[in-house]
């Protein structure tokens, strides 16, 4: 106590030490609202991942060579083995108190092709043709077949992408296709295509339509899971168009980014870049990006122009006319409407989006197509697996279309099983039997090779000379099973799974009871938390909190320094009083932890003032949270809003950091004030 009296009346009559003071309360102000952003960005963060399919643990073959993950890093997906009997583990961690759902998982890695303009204009022509006979469907559907013969004369011309079309064919099939592509050129074919055009139509898809191209390939992320189960368990899924697949049926939901990234037509998809970026306060006239975005819209004229039918191109004449006031041809048309600058730009997106798109076709894909998702894992090489897309999802409040998340795909457990190219256990112990049954040695195939479907051959049809080509019949490729079971689903080669634990339950204590019971039980089972599931996304909490620690050192040596000095002049200053308190009896080690006392006063005053500041400036300013606009961001805040907080941890951390600063300043000051030795002290003066 009497240290402490000496150090505060030391303090008060000497205001140049405050200077030590206020460093410290500004280092304790920064590093208490830096600590309560990164815990907000931290609790973000995790409440992201948790909720988008992490879970609050992540549930794995504890022999695997890796760990799950949710989103994959540059290295690919982890190794992993197959949980043995999923629908027995599930049942056991249900019991675990704190568990709420089990949610299979597996992540995955594919391409797709987004289709070619002949495709769209043969489903155009294909939904024409399946209405009943009338004569206004009679007229659509000449229209529309005079458009695809004059598109066809072009592929026909087109000597590039023919030869690009025929390099990866063998020479019979390059051969049937060179000669089909010769009979769409004849006037019989099209005397044929308006007396039978499903057959036509159908002959045009199998045989023509691939030599324009698969058009351009789209690499797809997906999360696989049970369809029916995925939504209910986690709350921020939310549908955008479409529907979920039907219990029990093969399906695709392309995330909503994802998808107007990817499959939206180029120029609607650049007149939404422009948008965002005026509503940001970029102009035509300051900004030369926005000025090369609306160039390349004119640029994607070509590709508009080939996707539109004749139907299309005739009502969108009709509309551009109306609002340029003036007629003409589809393409100056649409150039002069896509010319864009300051003065015209927010007249000319409203009427898109609400005149023009209608007309377009503006998505490659729309739910109800197929997709053959393809894929390059497995034992047989590359595997190509039709799914149907049934919808469009997002993760509502993660940072809309631009968020990695919302880039995703979603199949369902089985479609993932194939393009990965695994055996379920029941499937591996079928051939097993089959072979025993044969009386064979050993299987005829290794276990690890992938599922192969079915192969439906049908006899080939000869090649007869007719006047008028007929449609030859074609051979269907691999049958892949539309629906399964729920056993077929669940009932094996699981890779890992999403625990979702009730509001109330801690994870560390649930992953310790999951530790126990696999000791119990020896199941071959383990976990992992958010931070390890949430892969590189997750890594960014990490990032952040090296950043602020580095920050905090390089604050706590600039501290150090100033404090020292100040100190230092101080103690050279009080030379005089040290010889008068060593003078009336007091030790050297009493003046050393008296001078010790002073900084440590300095430090826990200023680290007080500094936390009071700052958790104060969080009431004042921050209130419920901060508003996050920029949807790069959302995801990391957990939404649209970030809430830093403090916890008591963090609050006693930044306080005894600073304090110990403060003090580690003060010891070479008190130790040089202290050495001084009487006799030389009571020669010098206070100043």
């Amino acid at each position: 106590m009497t240290f402490a009296s000496l150090a505060l009346q030391s303090v008060r009559s000497r205001p140049r030490s405050w200077i030590v003071g206020f460093l410290a309360a500004g280092s304790a102000l920064l590093l208490t609202l830096g600590v309560a952003f990164l815990e907000g960005v931290s609790d973000g963060t995790r409440r992201s991942l948790i909720e988008s399919g992490t879970g609050h643990l992540q549930l794995y073959h504890s022999k695997s060579e890796g760990v799950p993950t949710v989103v994959l890093d540059h290295g690919g997906a982890s190794e992993l083995q197959p949980l043995p009997d999923f629908p027995a583990i599930e049942a056991k961690l249900k019991a675990v108190e704190g568990v709420q759902e089990v949610v299979p998982l597996e992540v995955g890695w594919g391409w797709v092709f987004r289709g070619n303009y002949l495709d769209e204009k043969l489903a155009a022509a294909r939904s024409v043709a399946r209405e009943p006979p009338s004569a206004s469907r009679d007229a659509r559907l000449e229209r529309l077949a005079t458009d695809l013969e004059r598109t066809l004369r072009d592929v026909v011309k087109d000597d590039g992408r023919r030869t690009e079309a025929f390099a990866f064919l063998k020479e019979d099939e390059a051969r049937e296709d060179r000669r089909a592509l010769d009979e769409v050129g004849t006037p019989e074919f099209w005397t044929r295509f308006r007396a039978e055009p499903l057959q036509a139509l159908e002959y045009l898809e199998n045989r023509v339509a691939r030599q324009v191209g698969e058009g351009e390939s789209i690499d797809v992320e997906f999360l696989a899971s049970d369809l029916e189960q995925f939504p209910r368990a986690f709350p921020r899924f939310e549908l955008v168009s479409g529907s979920l697949p039907p219990p029990g049926q093969r399906g695709l939901l392309l995330g909503q980014g994802l998808y107007e990234q990817n499959f939206k037509l180029p120029v609607a998809a650049l007149l939404d870049e422009l948008q965002v970026e005026r509503q940001r306060g970029s102009t035509f006239a300051a900004d030369e990006s926005l000025r090369t975005r609306a160039a390349r819209c004119l640029a994607e004229l070509p590709d508009l122009l080939a996707r539109l039918d004749a139907e299309r191109s005739v009502k969108l004449v009709e509309v551009l006319a109306k609002l340029l006031g003036h007629t003409g041809e589809v393409e100056p048309l649409l150039r002069e409407f896509l010319t864009l600058d300051d003065a015209n730009f927010d007249t000319r997106f409203a009427q898109f989006q609400g005149e023009l798109a209608p007309l377009l076709p503006l998505y490659r894909v729309r739910p109800g197509d197929t997709l053959v998702m393809m894929s390059a894992f497995g034992s047989l090489g590359r595997i190509g697996v039709p799914v149907k897309v049934w919808g469009t999802f997002r993760f509502a409040g993660l940072g809309g279309d631009s968020s990695r998340v919302n880039t995703l795909g979603m199949v369902d457990l089985v479609t993932a099983r194939y393009l990965s190219g695994r055996r379920t256990q029941a499937e591996v112990d079928e051939v097993r039997r089959d072979v025993e049954a044969l009386g064979l040695a050993k299987p005829l195939q290794p276990v690890d090779m992938a599922l192969q479907p079915a192969i439906l051959v049908e006899e080939p049809v000869a090649n007869v000379e007719a006047v008028v080509p007929e449609a030859p019949s074609e051979k269907r490729g691999p049958a892949w099973p539309e629906t399964f079971t729920q056993a077929e689903q669940r009932g094996g080669s699981v890779l890992q799974a999403a625990l979702v634990l009730s509001p109330d339950a801690k994870p560390e204590l649930v992953a310790a009871s999951i530790d126990a019971l696999a000791a119990e039980a020896g199941l071959p089972i383990a976990t992992v938390d958010w931070s390890v599931a949430g892969g590189m996304l997750a890594g960014v909490v990490g990032i952040a909190q090296v950043v602020l620690v580095a920050i905090a050192v390089l604050m706590s040596f600039f501290v150090v320094l100033v404090s020292a000095s100040t100190l230092l002049l101080l103690a050279r200053e009080r030379v005089g009083e040290v010889g008068t308190m060593r003078a009336v009896g007091m030790q050297r080690r009493e003046v050393f932890q008296t001078l010790l006392v002073e900084g440590l006063v300095l430090g826990i005053t200023g680290a007080g003032l500094g936390l009071g500041l700052g958790a104060l400036l969080l009431k004042l300013l921050v209130g419920d949270g901060v508003g996050i606009h920029d949807e790069s961001l959302q995801f990391y805040m957990g939404g649209t809003v970030l809430r830093p907080h403090l916890s008591t941890g963090n609050v006693l951390a930044v306080g005894l950091g600073v304090v110990v600063v403060v003090v580690a300043a003060a010891l070479v000051p008190a130790w040089r004030g202290s050495s001084v030795s009487p006799a030389v002290a009571m020669l010098k003066r206070e100043d």
